[in-house]
């Protein structure tokens, strides 16, 4: 139950590293693909939200206000809340429009007490924008932490109800990018850890590897982002419909089957903990995986790749739907900091940038506080 006291709650989800497997998330592609898995490493370039809850004083006069903020876009809006239901979202604050609507309609016990509040729902994301690391998915699912605290007056059981919650994300967003939504970043989002993620009729199945492998991942892996924003909506909806449509002269769904297959590969590896085949792996759904689709891989990002291999062999790989964004390196041995040094100074000629992490083994995390 919402109390009347002034409430703090502040939500963060990781984004994730999709190793092998993305877009077999879309349904009906893993209903129509053979062994379909996704594997994918939570890390800490964490979705942040902040909700603060009060009850206006006598001295104003505008009556409860709403103030929707994304800090890492330079984007604000002020509401009253009958404006939040019939004004049309900006853009930048949609997520946080729709998620904070959905909530009041369709999840609170008593809405109208709700609406007596002052609201301010602030947000920060530290995962560049367009990166492909699941960056919207995560801000998702950190909001749905927040706004369910408040509405329902405690937090979500993440293994009890983390799928419902997922749901919302999915089928919310999908309203936002106008386009069927994968499924995978919102479990990174909401579970956290190594995961591997297995598709299948009427439920899915989501297992964790042991935090130890993570840490072996970490040493042979480094994430970069190339400086080129994109859309994994619109890409991953080119895809989609590819594969639906399964013209006679086109393979779309045999190379779909050759993903599923290189990321069987990868799962087999990882519990065995054998990185060369791992890096086998992670090559082998990448080389299949950057001819689906003209614009997958840039020349930049080709050119950046091909010279690489120069310095030692390894598997890259382009995160998310590709077209830009970001992409990792695995070796099969740890990087040693020469190694590293290397390696940065490497993509940094093509204007391509390190980005540091860390895999976490958690998920969403939600705090509240009260006057």
């Amino acid at each position: 139950m919402v109390t009347e006291s002034p409430t703090e709650i502040s939500s963060r989800a990781p984004t994730r590293v999709d190793l092998a497997g993305g877009t077999l998330d879309i349904w009906p592609l893993y209903l129509l693909t053979p062994q379909a898995l996704t594997i994918n490493l939570g890390i800490d370039l964490f979705a942040d939200v902040t909700l603060k809850a009060s009850l206006p004083s006598p001295s104003e006069f505008k009556g409860p206000r709403i103030v929707l903020r994304s800090e890492d876009l330079g984007k604000e809006e002020e509401l009253s809340w009958p404006e939040l239901f019939e004004k049309e979202p900006i853009p930048a604050l949609s997520l946080h429009t729709k998620l904070l609507r959905h909530f009041i309609l369709n999840e609170a016990r008593y809405p109208e007490r709700l609406k007596k509040f002052n609201l301010t729902l602030t947000t920060r994301a530290l995962s560049p924008s367009g990166a492909g690391l699941g960056g919207s998915s995560a801000l998702a699912v950190a909001l749905i932490g927040a706004l369910f605290a408040w509405v329902k007056g405690r937090s979500p059981i993440i293994e009890e109800e983390g799928e419902a919650l997922i749901k919302i994300a999915r089928d919310v967003e999908t309203t936002v990018i106008q386009v069927p939504a994968g499924i995978q970043d919102y479990y990174g989002a909401m579970f956290g850890g190594l995961q591997l993620l297995k598709w299948g009729t009427g439920h899915h199945t989501r297992r964790k590897l042991d935090p130890d492998v993570t840490t072996e991942i970490q040493k042979r892996l480094m994430l970069f982002y190339s400086g080129q924003s994109r859309n994994s909506g619109i890409n991953n909806w080119a895809l989609t419909k590819d594969f639906i449509d399964n013209k006679p002269d086109t393979d779309v769904r045999a190379r779909f089957a050759k993903i599923a297959a290189a990321t069987v590969k990868l799962e087999h590896a990882l519990e065995a903990q054998d990185w060369p085949a791992a890096r086998l792996a992670i090559a082998e759904e990448w080389d299949t995986r950057r001819t689906l689709a003209a614009g997958i891989s840039t020349p930049e990002m080709n050119q950046a790749f091909q010279e690489a291999q120069k310095i030692h062999p390894m598997a890259q790989k382009i995160c998310g739907a590709g077209g830009g964004g970001c992409f990792f390196v695995f070796l099969d041995q740890p990087i040693s900091e020469s190694m590293s040094l290397q390696l940065k100074a490497h993509f940094q000629a093509y204007g391509m940038r390190h980005l540091p992490f860390q895999g976490v083994h958690g998920g969403l995390d939600i705090r509240v506080s009260r006057a």
